[in-house]
């Protein structure tokens, strides 16, 4: 009989992706899914209710997570509360990344033979790197002011760790979004000089099911999951680059409304170690980029160049939380992104005379 691997958290972007895999690999294995049950849930999964088992639950419940871990091989724990709800809602972020994962853990354990676990964590554990960007695995683990999310990957990873299963955590860097997300507020968190290193969401997606394969090179250890060089750029070079593909004038950027400090990235100088052993990556940034020619429609593209650059700015810098602290004479936000008022008001000088 095929064993049973069991995917939590596959409705999500890299958790489809996941569950697309493992599907391509229904000769060896058995895929089990649990999932909330909810139109949105029911809706993404429908495709594939001939291929998979699914476990409707919560994983707040620790009555149905012990029935998806029952009799499985494997868990491939994907599933979380992540930014920015995580950051709205850190109550909610704590009973579903560490509470739901304690009831993983507690299920798996009392199994008669305890699953493997692939445990997907996060670059956010890292805490800000703006100024030291090249990151390892043995680095410090300084979540930013703020971070609801990282703070509960930290305590997860611990729990992992401590659970006595056989385990590995992959700590993700920042996936590549679905293009036409268009402008979050959250992105204005994120320091223009921040060095990034993305991972397109099949890749990561392939890393967590290669893992499968090769367990015994990985059990006890952990990794950082990045594209690699080929998947590295500044965010300022990053975010002009969208611009100008979708036909916005990335003159436009209104760069003072961006923090200075307090998020997190970097590039992972050992990022190749995973990569020499589950061999993922395929894609890379340049894909991407065109990737998001391709959908965004050339009508578009015209459109956007119609619209001022004074009009784009003002939209932008009416989304930035960071500008918001300022306006507002918020010193505890105003400090978390930039430092003080003082060092925002010498950052925007900066920007005008540079």
């Amino acid at each position: 009989m095929k064993p049973v691997i069991l995917l939590t958290g596959a409705t999500g972007s890299v958790g489809l992706e996941t569950l697309r895999e493992l599907l391509r690999r229904s000769d060896r294995y058995r895929a089990r899914v649990f999932s909330l049950d909810t139109p949105g849930e029911r809706a993404t999964l429908q495709p594939f209710l001939d291929q998979i088992e699914i476990v409707w639950g919560d994983l707040r419940d620790p009555e149905t997570v012990r029935k998806a871990v029952d009799g499985v091989a494997a868990v491939l724990h994907v599933a979380a509360i992540i930014p920015p709800l995580a950051d709205e809602k850190p109550q909610l972020a704590y009973e579903v990344n560490v509470g739901g994962t304690r009831h993983l853990l507690d299920a798996m354990q009392a199994q008669e033979t305890p699953p493997r676990l692939v445990f997907t964590s996060s670059i956010s554990v890292y805490g800000d790197r703006v100024k030291d960007p090249w990151i390892r695995v043995g680095d410090p683990l300084k979540p930013s002011v703020g971070d609801e999310y990282a703070r509960t990957k930290i305590e997860a990873e611990r729990m992992v760790q401590e659970s006595g299963l056989p385990w590995t955590i992959l700590r993700l860097s920042g996936v590549l979004p679905p293009a036409g997300d268009g402008l979050q507020p959250i992105m204005f968190h994120l320091p223009l000089d921040t060095a990034l290193e993305w991972t397109w969401n099949s890749d990561v997606a392939l890393a967590l099911v290669n893992a499968l394969d090769h367990f015994d090179r990985l059990e006890g250890r952990i990794f950082n999951v990045g594209g690699g060089e080929t998947c590295r750029v500044i965010a300022r070079d990053y975010i002009r680059k969208t611009m100008e593909l979708v036909g916005i004038n990335p003159d436009a950027l209104p760069e003072h409304a961006f923090a200075t400090q307090n998020f997190h990235s970097g590039y992972y100088a050992d990022g190749d170690d995973l990569e020499d052993i589950l061999h993922f990556r395929r894609k890379t940034l340049d894909d991407f980029y065109t990737f998001v020619v391709e959908r965004t429609p050339l009508w578009r593209r015209w459109l956007n160049r119609l619209i001022p650059a004074s009009l784009i700015r003002r939209q932008m810098e009416s989304l930035s939380e960071p500008l918001q602290a300022i306006q507002e004479g918020d010193e505890e936000l105003s400090a978390r992104f930039y430092g003080s008022r003082e060092a925002y008001e010498e950052y925007r000088a900066s920007l005008l005379t540079g």
